[in-house]
C-alpha cells in the first residue's frame, strides 16, 4: 500500500516539471508525511485486529476453564447430597438402636462411625480459576456482559454459602467438643479404639449411659445426632440451590462458546 502511494507521488512530481524546486520539495515532504501516517494507521489497525483475535480466544479459554470447574462442582454437590442422604438413613437406625438399648461394644463402635461420617460437611468448591481471573484482571475478556454478571453472581453466592456453612460448622464443633468432654463416646471411634488393648481400658461401663434415657449424657448424644441431621439438611439445601445456579450458568456458557 505504501509503495502504491509513493509511486503516485513520484508520478505527480514527474508530470509537473514547471513547478518550482521549493514547491517540489514541499510536495515531496508532504507526501512522505502522508506515507508515514498511512503506514502507522495501517500498522495500528493490523495490531488492534490481531490483539482482538487474541483477546477473543483468551476470553473463550477462560469460559472453558470456568465451565470445567462448574461442571465438576455440580458432580461434587450431587455426590455430597447422596452421601448425606445415606448417612441420614444411618442416623435414623442409630437412634432406633439407641432407644432400643445397647448391649454390645460393637454396636457403640458402629454408632460412633456413623457419628463421625455425619460430621464430615466440608465445603470446598472449585473456585480457583475464577479467583485467578479476578486477581489477574482478565475478567473483562468475557465480552458477554450478561454472562459475566451471571458468573460473578454465582461465585458471590458461593461465598455466601461458604460463610453460612462455616458458621454451622462452628456450632457443630461446639457440640462435638461437648460430646468428647462429657462422654466416653470418642473412645469407640475406629480411629482410636484400637489403642485400648484391655477390658479395663474399654468396657461396658464406658457406654452404660446409653441405656439410661434420663442420663444427661444420653440426652446430649440425642441432641448431637439431631444437630448433625440438621447440618446435613442445611448442607444439602444449599448445594441444591447452587446446582440450579450452576446449571443456568453452564447453559449460558455453552451458548456463548457455540458462537
Amino acid at each position: 500500500m505504501i509503495k502504491f502511494f509513493r509511486a503516485i507521488r513520484q508520478s505527480l512530481l514527474t508530470e509537473n516539471p514547471t513547478n518550482s524546486k521549493a514547491g517540489r520539495y514541499l510536495f515531496y515532504a508532504i507526501g512522505e508525511i502522508l506515507l508515514v501516517v498511512i503506514g502507522i494507521l495501517i500498522a495500528l489497525g493490523i495490531n488492534n485486529w490481531n490483539q482482538q483475535i487474541k483477546d477473543d480466544k483468551l476470553g473463550k479459554d477462560l469460559l472453558v476453564r470456568i465451565r470445567r470447574d462448574l461442571a465438576q462442582d455440580t458432580l461434587n454437590f450431587r455426590a455430597t447430597i447422596n452421601f448425606n442422604n445415606k448417612v441420614r438413613d444411618e442416623l435414623k437406625e442409630l437412634l432406633v438402636t439407641l432407644y432400643d438399648g445397647v448391649d454390645r461394644k460393637e454396636q457403640v463402635q458402629q454408632m460412633s462411625g456413623i457419628w463421625d461420617k455425619a460430621l464430615d460437611q466440608s465445603f470446598s468448591p472449585n473456585d480457583n480459576t475464577y479467583r485467578n481471573i479476578v486477581s489477574s484482571g482478565t475478567l473483562g475478556l468475557i465480552k458477554n456482559l450478561k454472562l459475566k454478571e451471571e458468573i460473578i453472581d454465582l461465585y458471590s453466592e458461593y461465598d455466601q454459602k461458604k460463610e453460612l456453612l462455616a458458621s454451622i460448622n462452628v456450632w457443630m464443633i461446639g457440640i462435638a467438643s461437648a460430646m468428647d468432654t462429657e462422654t466416653e463416646f470418642i473412645k469407640f471411634s475406629s480411629e482410636v479404639s484400637d489403642i485400648y488393648t484391655s477390658e479395663e481400658m474399654l468396657n461396658e461401663n464406658d457406654f452404660a449411659f446409653l441405656n439410661n434415657k434420663e442420663d444427661p449424657r444420653f440426652k446430649l448424644l440425642v441432641r448431637a445426632i439431631t444437630a448433625a441431621a440438621f447440618n446435613q439438611k442445611a448442607n444439602n439445601a444449599y448445594r441444591q440451590e447452587l446446582i440450579k445456579k450452576c446449571e443456568i450458568a453452564l447453559q449460558q456458557i455453552d451458548l456463548e462458546l457455540a458462537k
